[in-house]
C-alpha cells in the first residue's frame, strides 16, 4: 500500500457522547412486565456461554409473515426479518444475549451462529448476508468497509438508523443500549453506516467466494467499532483497542437473557437517506504563472471552488456538511508540485479529519496517501524512532538530474549505557529498480543471518525542490511492498 500508516506495531497507530436515558427506561419497564476478519475462520465449533433459545418462535413469525404477505412484491421476507420497501423499512428479530449491566461489550448485533455471544449485547436470527439483501430491497446502496490495508479509515455507505421495541412498544434508539463508561453518557446517535460485508474465499478451502459476515466471527451485524466484516458499521473513527473496556451494557437497559426484541432499520434522518458528498481536492503547479494552484471539483468535474491559497477551498468543504455527513476527498497532487509546497495542505487536511469534518479518501493509485507527508518530526533522527527501519535519501544534481542514496542505522549496544549509538550503512541507488532490488538482498540476508527483519516502513527525505513526480518515479517499486511510507521535506 501507499504510505499504509497502519503500521501501529511499529511507528504509532494513527489511524486513530450524548445520552437520554427516559425512553430506554421505558423499555426496560416494558420487558420487565413481560417477565422476560476481525475477522477469523471458524477453525472449531465451540461456543462459550449461553446459546439463543428463540429459534421456535422466530420460525413462528416467519410462517406468519409468509402468509401474511404472500403474492405481496414490495415485502421481502426472509428468516427473522420482514422489509417492506413502501414504508422503506426492515424488521429484524433480535434476542438478547443475558449480558448483566455493565460489562464489557465487544460487539453489538451478531449473527446467531457467532461464537462472540457472550460478549456481544444481541443475537440476530436473521443471517448477515439476508440483512443486506433487505436494506438492497428497499433502496439502500452499500458502501465501502473500513479497510486499513487499502488506506480506507472511513466506513462508506447510506446511512441506517436502528431502533429496538418490545411487542409493538415504542421504538428506542438502539445506541441508548450502549454506555462509555468513560464519557458516561450513551454512545452518540448518529446511526450506522450500511457498508457491507467483504466478500472472502470459503473456510472449507475450496476456493467460492462467501459473504465473510455469515461465515467468520465475529459475524457482526450492526459493529460498535470499525469492523471490515460487519455489515453495519459506526459512521466514525472507533479504534477497536481503544474502546476495549469502554463501552458496556447501559445499566438502565440490562434485560434478561432470551428477550425477543424487534430492531427497526429505517434510511438515514427522518426517513430519508443522506448521501455522503463527494469531492476532488486537486493541488495543481504552474511555475510559470502563479504557483500552487488548490482546486475543488465535485460530480462530473464541476469546479466547486478554486484559488492559490487553502482556505477558501476548506471553507467550502466544511460548507457541504450534510445532515453531519463529513464530505468525503480525494486527493490529487500534481506531478509538478514541489514537494515544499505539500506540507502545510497535508497538515491543514489531517487537523480537519481529526476534527471529523472531512474524510479522506484512500490515493489515486500509484500516489502516496497524505499523510506521509506529516510524520512525527522526532522520527527525523535515529535516537527518536522506536526502531531503525531504511532511509530512503534523494537530492538535486546539476541538469535537474536526481541522487539517491540508502541508509541504515543500526544500534550498537555498550556496556550498561541505556542508549545505543548507531552504525551507518549507506548503499548508492542508481535507478529505480536498483532500490526494490536492494531492499530484496538485504532481508534475503537478514534471514540467511538468523536475523530478525526490518520493519515494512521507509523513510524518505527530500529537498523541497524535488518534484512530486520525481519521488514518485523513484518509489514505484516498493509502493506495493513496503508497510508504511513517511516523506520528510528537508
Amino acid at each position: 500500500m501507499v504510505m499504509h500508516e497502519c503500521d501501529g506495531t511499529v511507528f504509532g497507530d494513527p489511524c486513530r457522547w450524548r445520552g437520554s436515558m427516559s425512553m430506554c427506561r421505558f423499555l426496560l419497564i416494558t420487558l420487565l412486565m413481560q417477565g422476560v476478519l476481525s475477522a477469523r475462520a471458524q477453525e472449531e465449533n465451540e461456543h462459550y456461554g449461553p446459546r439463543p433459545a428463540g429459534q421456535a418462535k422466530s420460525l413462528e413469525r416467519d410462517k406468519a409473515a409468509q402468509a401474511a404477505h404472500a403474492g405481496n412484491p414490495d415485502v421481502l421476507v426472509l428468516p427473522g426479518l420482514v422489509a417492506n420497501r413502501k414504508t422503506r423499512q426492515v424488521e429484524v428479530l433480535a434476542e438478547c444475549t443475558g449480558l448483566g449491566a455493565g460489562t464489557e461489550l465487544e460487539f453489538l448485533l451478531v449473527d446467531k451462529d457467532s461464537s462472540h455471544g457472550y460478549e456481544a449485547l444481541l443475537w440476530s436470527h436473521a443471517k448477515p448476508s439476508d440483512v443486506h439483501k433487505a436494506l438492497e430491497f428497499i433502496g439502500l446502496k452499500p458502501g465501502s468497509p473500513f479497510n486499513p490495508s487499502a488506506l480506507r479509515f472511513w466506513a462508506d455507505g447510506d446511512r441506517v438508523n436502528l431502533k429496538v421495541s418490545v411487542d409493538g412498544g415504542i421504538p428506542v434508539r438502539i445506541e441508548e443500549l450502549v454506555l462509555d463508561n468513560e464519557t458516561e453518557k450513551t454512545l452518540p446517535e448518529d446511526g450506522f453506516v450500511f457498508t457491507g460485508s467483504i466478500k472472502v474465499p470459503s473456510p472449507d478451502g475450496k476456493g467460492a467466494q462467501v459473504y465473510a459476515a455469515d461465515a467468520y466471527d465475529p459475524r457482526s451485524v450492526a459493529s460498535i467499532y470499525n469492523e471490515q466484516t460487519a455489515v453495519l458499521d459506526v459512521p466514525r473513527q472507533a479504534n477497536k483497542g481503544e474502546l476495549y473496556g469502554r463501552q458496556v451494557v447501559n445499566p438502565e437497559c440490562a434485560f434478561e437473557g432470551g428477550t425477543l426484541l424487534t430492531i427497526l432499520m429505517e434510511p438515514g434522518e427522518s426517513g430519508q437517506s443522506a448521501p455522503t458528498p463527494q469531492v476532488e481536492l486537486s493541488l495543481l503547479y504552474s511555475a510559470a504563472a502563479t504557483g500552487v494552484v488548490f482546486r475543488l471539483s465535485g460530480a462530473e468535474d464541476k469546479v466547486l471552488a478554486e484559488s492559490p491559497v487553502l482556505v477558501p477551498v476548506l471553507e467550502q468543504l466544511m460548507a457541504m456538511r450534510t445532515q453531519d455527513i463529513a464530505p468525503q476527498v480525494k486527493l490529487h497532487m500534481a506531478g509538478d508540485l514541489p514537494m515544499g509546497e505539500i506540507l502545510k495542505p497535508a497538515v491543514s487536511l489531517a487537523m480537519m479529519e481529526t476534527l471529523g469534518m472531512l474524510r479522506m479518501e484512500p490515493p489515486p493509485e500509484g500516489q502516496l496517501y497524505y499523510r506521509a507527508f506529516v510524520p512525527q518530526k522526532e522520527w527525523m533522527q535515529p535516537e527518536g524512532r522506536p526502531s531503525q527501519p531504511w532511509e530512503f535519501h534523494l537530492r538535486l544534481q546539476e541538469a535537474g538530474k536526481v541522487a539517491a542514496e540508502m541508509v541504515l542505522n543500526e544500534s550498537v549496544w555498550t556496556g550498561t549505557d541505556p542508549k545505543p549509538t548507531f552504525t551507518r550503512r549507506v548503499l548508492g541507488v542508481a535507478e529505480p529498480k536498483a532500490l526494490r532490488e536492494q531492499l530484496d538482498a538485504d532481508a534475503q540476508a537478514r534471514v540467511a543471518g538468523g536475523k530478525a527483519p526490518l520493519p515494512g516502513v521507509l523513510l524518505v527525505f527530500v529537498p523541497p525542490e524535488l518534484t512530486y513526480g520525481a519521488l514518485l518515479a523513484f518509489l514505484q517499486p516498493v509502493l506495493g511492498t513496503h508497510g508504511t511510507i513517511y516523506v520528510f521535506v528537508q
